[in-house]
């Protein structure tokens, strides 16, 4: 979600909307770790004045998500490599108790939509092995890459409404180390030189659709544990 897209805001509260909604931002990566903002320029994407803007940035600032770099600079706070660890742990261990949960609640239907994303992923995880085989790593396409990297995303969402549980779904949103845009640039940046994991990564989907068919959470959860800090922990090394 672009900021830009945020539309009007109501009248009531500007202050509070303004704060939630640049909360928002910052969450979903519209706003990123280290980038510079003005108060007239967010004023001017959000559709209202700058005094809302001035004094939700002001509380972002009290909370160390803004943080001042000159009399009228801001930035978004960069994560440092602590913070960033600390995040990554929480997404992986949200990520391992919602695969638990699917394991234990998801409804038949879920199940036959999981195995049919993983059957459109295999042709086109096909397509990029051969090309590799073929002509080497520097062959995969960026749009055969972008293909398979949003059915998994469609994959692990589909995995997350199968949890059922509302709540742990919003947190594991909020505790998202990355933001959907840096996650594929990065996938694309690291696979050339790093297909065999890749490909190991991938073939984790389809032991944890094992293990949810099977109805084991115990195996679920061990599974998607390896799969979210294996490939968290490479994205952070970029």
């Amino acid at each position: 979600m672009l900021i830009d897209d945020l539309g009007p805001m109501e009248t009531t509260s500007l202050a509070d909307q303004a704060y939630r909604r640049l909360r928002e931002a910052i969450r979903d990566g519209a706003l990123r770790p280290g980038e510079k903002i003005t108060e007239r320029d967010l004023a001017a994407r959000l559709g209202v004045s700058p005094t809302p803007v001035r004094e939700a940035l002001r509380q972002l600032v009290h909370e160390r998500v803004v943080e001042r770099v000159g009399p009228r600079g801001l930035r978004i706070a960069p994560y440092s490599s602590a913070a960033r660890s600390e995040i990554v742990e929480a997404e992986v261990r949200l990520s391992a108790l919602m695969a638990r949960l699917a394991a234990r609640n998801a409804s038949a239907e879920q199940l036959t939509s999981l195995a049919s994303l993983l059957t459109q992923a295999d042709r086109i995880m096909f397509s990029i092995e051969k090309a590799t085989a073929e002509q080497g790593s520097e062959a995969v396409i960026t749009d055969e890459l972008t293909a398979i990297f949003r059915k998994m995303r469609l994959f692990h969402q589909e995995v997350e409404a199968c949890a059922k549980n509302p709540v742990l779904t919003g947190l594991l949103n909020q505790a998202r180390a990355f933001s959907y845009e840096e996650r594929l640039d990065r996938t694309i940046e690291i696979v050339p030189a790093q297909a065999e994991a890749f490909h190991t990564r991938y073939q984790e989907h389809h032991e944890l659709l094992d293990a949810l068919l099977a109805r084991d959470e115990d195996r679920a959860e061990e599974v998607a544990t390896r799969h979210h800090r294996s490939a968290l922990v490479q994205l952070s090394s970029c």
